[in-house]
């Protein structure tokens, strides 16, 4: 057990550990005994992000870790691959594990099963605001859930409007904390996915926790795209349907657009083009985190209709955008510098679209490794090793997370459900 002064155990702490054991209960014990060395005390949170090939076994690891560490609370969830420092596993056994010491801050476990879809949206918030425990104190809600059995498209909404508000002198209504998660990726079906809280274990629905008190948790959330073109009106629409742009048949308005493309954009255009729809249509311009970015599904000649992943309507601000790899390495930096403007966070929590990953990127490892080493003032521990210099394992801050099949972050302040993103949760000691 190591010595620590009081001050440091006041303050947060977080650590992690990652196994790639074939033997779900070595894993565990793996992981218990690397967590014990670096904690010294039992944590109140414990997560754990598990490949699909632990998936059937998670009550296993579960049992295991509750044993060796004796954690407050625990929760888990199943992904199609996990991060752990700089390091991303996208095939084989995989158990990355962050143990959070968070003195004094109050953590609120919760499932959410059921929403009625008759409820009116301010029923659904006040039903959600009780079940994960909003308060005038609350700093974020850690949110994961199944994507076959959770109507996201009404529970986002509903989650975001379920924070309490407060109405600065400026008049601005500003919502207390934040929201973000991910959603289980190791099955492609229902009830192949695992969630655990607490030591229940469940195939579906959504669970999390709601930390409140002495934390600051800051959010970053990277789309990862560039916008093409010009901003254009929504001047007929019909549920996910874009009928006209500035009076113009949407798929001819887009059509035009394309063919002003240079010849990189239009080689983009395959598996890049989406479209970003303006969020506060009260800005006087648009630039960077104002648009929130959908997938283009596609177009009908004949009616000049464009399906969109979103409902829309008349009087709306889209833009269309390109997601690729520069872009998505640009933006993800840009954020991760402004927030060297502050205190070094504590740990960090990743959760990053699966399709992020080394087909993206041409590589593994580019998001966890951004964030591990974004707050050191040491070389890059990435290009250290490719000149074959040994890594410093200290080197960084504690970070963990997994990817996911759809990513829950905050953009101007309202919580949307996302699609090719990055979301990070950087724990800090609040100022």
């Amino acid at each position: 057990m190591s010595q620590e002064s009081s001050a440091d155990l006041d303050a947060i702490k977080m650590v992690t550990a990652l196994s790639t054991h074939q033997d779900p209960i070595g894993a565990a014990l793996q992981v218990a005994d690397r967590i014990q060395s670096q904690l010294g005390s039992s944590p109140d949170l414990l997560m754990l992000f598990v490949t699909r090939h632990h998936a059937r076994r998670m009550g296993m690891i579960a049992d295991t870790l509750r044993d060796e560490l004796r954690s407050s609370h625990m929760l888990g969830i199943t992904a199609s691959g996990v991060m752990l420092g700089p390091t991303e596993l996208e095939q084989g056994a995989g158990l990355s594990v962050m143990a959070c010491r968070f003195p004094g801050v109050r953590i609120n476990p919760f499932w959410i099963d059921h929403l009625s879809p008759r409820d009116s949206m301010e029923v659904r918030a006040a039903a959600l605001s009780d079940r994960i425990g909003a308060s005038e104190d609350m700093r974020a809600t850690l949110f994961f859930a199944d994507p076959y059995s959770v109507p996201m498209v009404n529970l986002i909404p509903a989650l975001s409007a379920a924070r309490m508000q407060v109405v600065t002198e400026s008049g601005r209504v500003d919502h207390i904390g934040t929201i973000l998660g991910g959603m289980a990726s190791a099955g492609n079906r229902a009830n192949t996915n695992t969630l655990l809280l607490d030591g229940e274990i469940r195939n579906s629905g959504a669970m999390g926790v709601t930390l409140s008190g002495p934390i600051q948790v800051d959010t970053i959330v990277s789309q990862g795209c560039r916008p093409i073109g010009h901003p254009m009106i929504i001047t007929k629409a019909r549920g996910n349907l874009l009928l006209e742009l500035g009076g113009i048949r949407a798929v001819d308005a887009i059509r035009d657009l394309i063919a002003q493309l240079n010849e990189t954009d239009k080689a983009l255009l395959a598996d890049g083009l989406v479209m970003g729809r303006v969020i506060n249509e009260s800005k006087s311009h648009f630039g960077r985190g104002d648009f929130l970015i959908r997938n283009i599904m596609g177009g009908d000649e004949t009616s000049g209709a464009v399906a969109v992943a979103d409902l829309v309507h008349a009087g709306q601000t889209i833009q269309l955008h390109l997601h690729d790899e520069q872009t998505a390495r640009e933006d993800f930096s840009l954020l991760l510098d402004g927030q060297r403007l502050y205190s070094k966070p504590a740990g960090a929590l990743l959760i990053s679209c699966a399709s992020r990953g080394s087909v993206f990127f041409g590589h593994l490892g580019h998001d966890a490794a951004a964030i591990t080493y974004a707050f050191d003032q040491k070389p890059d521990g990435a290009n250290l090793a490719k000149s074959g210099t040994e890594v410093d394992p200290q080197a960084g801050i504690p970070a963990a997370g997994f990817f996911a099949a759809g990513e829950i972050g905050p953009v101007d302040d309202q919580i949307f459900y996302h699609g090719h993103a990055a979301v990070v949760a950087l724990f800090r000691d609040p100022e």
